[in-house]
């Protein structure tokens, strides 16, 4: 893999796939955060869900926990995706490296 792909191109993408890597986690925590705060919320209580620029009701609370859950997978499933990708990219950057250095 590193023969075929310059080591800056290596070090880009590794870039890349770190910063989405965090920016997914974060997601996760926040939705994680928001799935705890509605399991505590008092029967009776309002929530609203932001719609484009609007507060809307929710009418479905449980319909609510369900989809935000659902993301919540969703988005785990794609931040390890990224984990292990970046180990990978980490793994043929050290191996660019060796080769450049052997040079």
């Amino acid at each position: 893999m590193t023969e075929s792909i310059p080591i800056e191109q290596i070090v880009q993408e590794l870039q890349i796939v770190a910063q989405q890597l965090v920016s997914v986690q974060t997601q996760v925590r926040e939705l994680e955060a928001t799935i705890v705060h509605l399991s505590n919320q008092i029967d009776g209580n309002s929530v609203y869900q932001q719609v484009g620029p609007l507060l809307v009701e929710v009418d479905d609370l449980d319909s609510l926990k369900h989809s935000l859950s659902e993301t919540c997978s969703q988005l785990s499933e794609h931040a390890e995706k990224l984990s292990v990708r970046e180990s990978e990219l980490r793994t043929a950057y050290e191996s660019a490296v060796k080769q450049f250095e052997s040079s």
